[in-house]
This record gives C-alpha cells, sequence and structure tokens, in this order.
C-alpha cells in the first residue's frame, strides 16, 4: 500500500512533498528512486513515483490522477466540549477515522479544562496536526479542519449552517434513529457533545431554540470521548456509508 501525504496544491506533472514528509519517505520508510507515493490536494489523488531528492526534499513525478475517494457523502461537524486529559486528542483520531469533516472544541459550563489564548493556539496546532496524521493513516480524500475553541453561544449560533443539529443529551431527547429517519435528505449535520459532567439544561435549551434537536443514545451512559464516536457511526449507518 502506497503511503499518502496532503498537500495544499498541485501544480504540473511534479510534486515536491513538505520537508517533514519528505523525511518520513526518505529516512523513515526508505524510498528509493521509483517508489510509489500517493499525494493528495483539491480532492484530488495523484498517484507519484519518487523521481528524485532536491535539498532534502522528495520530487515525485505524476503518473495519473483520479478523484480522492474515502469522503462520506455527508459533512459532520463535531461539536465537542473540552475535555481533560488526552481525550480530546483520541475524539480527533478516532473521528477522523470515521469520517468527520470539522472539528470545533467548544468551552462548556462544566468542562473542567480552560484555555487561555496561547494555550488555546498551542493545542489547536496539535489537534491539527493528530488529524492529518489519522486522514493519512485511514486513507481519507481530505484533513478534517479543527477550530479554535469557541464558548458555547458561538458555537450555537453555526447551527444555522446545518441541514441537522443534534444534541444527544442523558437528561432526555428524541431517540436518534427516529430522527435521522425523519430527515432522509439531510446533508449536513452539527452534532453537539458534553464535557465529563454533561451539559446543563440551559445549554441544551440554547441550542434547542436555536434549531437542535436533543437525542438519546439509549439507555447507557457515554463518556464524553464515546458518545461522539458512537453518534457518528450511527449517522453514517443511517446514510449507507457502511455499505
Amino acid at each position: 500500500m502506497s503511503p499518502r501525504f496532503f498537500l495544499e496544491r498541485v501544480e504540473g506533472d511534479e510534486v515536491v512533498l513538505p520537508r517533514a514528509d519528505s523525511h518520513h519517505l526518505l529516512r523513515v520508510l526508505r524510498a528509493a528512486p521509483g517508489a510509489p507515493f500517493v499525494a493528495l490536494a483539491g480532492g484530488m489523488a495523484y498517484d507519484c513515483v519518487l523521481d528524485r531528492v532536491e535539498d532534502g526534499l522528495a520530487v515525485g513525478r505524476i503518473t495519473a490522477a483520479q478523484p480522492a475517494a474515502g469522503e462520506p457523502a455527508i459533512r459532520i461537524t463535531l461539536f465537542q466540549a473540552l475535555a481533560k486529559g488526552e481525550k480530546m486528542e483520541a475524539v480527533i483520531q478516532h473521528g477522523t477515522e470515521l469520517g468527520i469533516t470539522e472539528f470545533v472544541a467548544v468551552a462548556a459550563a462544566r468542562s473542567v479544562v480552560k484555555l487561555d489564548a496561547r494555550k488555546a493556539a498551542q493545542r489547536t496546532e496539535r489537534w491539527q496536526r493528530i488529524a492529518r496524521e489519522a486522514a493519512e493513516q485511514s486513507r481519507r480524500g481530505a484533513v478534517p479542519s479543527v477550530a479554535p475553541p469557541q464558548t458555547w453561544k458561538q458555537a450555537v449560533a453555526r447551527i444555522p449552517e446545518f441541514d441537522l443539529a443534534l444534541v444527544p443529551w442523558e437528561g432526555g431527547g428524541q431517540p436518534l434513529k427516529a430522527v435521522l429517519e425523519s430527515r432522509p435528505g439531510a446533508m449536513a449535520y452539527a452534532l453537539f457533545i458534553g464535557p465529563e459532567g454533561g451539559l446543563t439544561a440551559e445549554e441544551v435549551e440554547l441550542a434547542r431554540q436555536a434549531g437542535a434537536i436533543p437525542v438519546t443514545l439509549g439507555p447507557r451512559i457515554l463518556r464524553t470521548e464515546t458518545a461522539p464516536l458512537a453518534a457518528v457511526a450511527a449517522i453514517l449507518y443511517a446514510r449507507g456509508e457502511w455499505d
């Protein structure tokens, strides 16, 4: 299986890998001239062979191009409340593997984690790097975007952008299956997940007033790092993405 690398753009019949990717191809994978790899940019996948090395950068010759595969037909944006430890990283890694389009960290009322501007920028950069690595590993056709942390009010203000906004909540709501079946034509989804202590009734009501639908994920209480993955998998299954 050829290694895959994401680029900002591709022009002409050659690609030049960034230094970090060149190091991985040349030093870690020990690729020699003629070794195949795939470059992805602008929704296209370019089959390449390593042609030469210039100033430590791998230069590949494009042999074929086709639309990139690996992307769901639907778009899912996850608004994930800030969580402790490595939970956010796990959600971004595994959510990327599943097919999430965008991640937005949200400072909820019960979020234990508090980030100042400097830490928020550092975390966002790290989370974007994790998304990129997971996209390469899982053969995605695009790298999910990771937005800077937002307040709950800012996140809820984005609800009109989506065809369907869902708020899994242990306090009650409609069954997720029934809601998905009632909106078969939805293509853009927003998913709001609370922190370890859950969402407050006021937060859920604010989202509901903006057009979101509170839903249940069954009789069990899921952790903040488990709930988004379960919900995304259910949405993808309902939309035929597992076929």
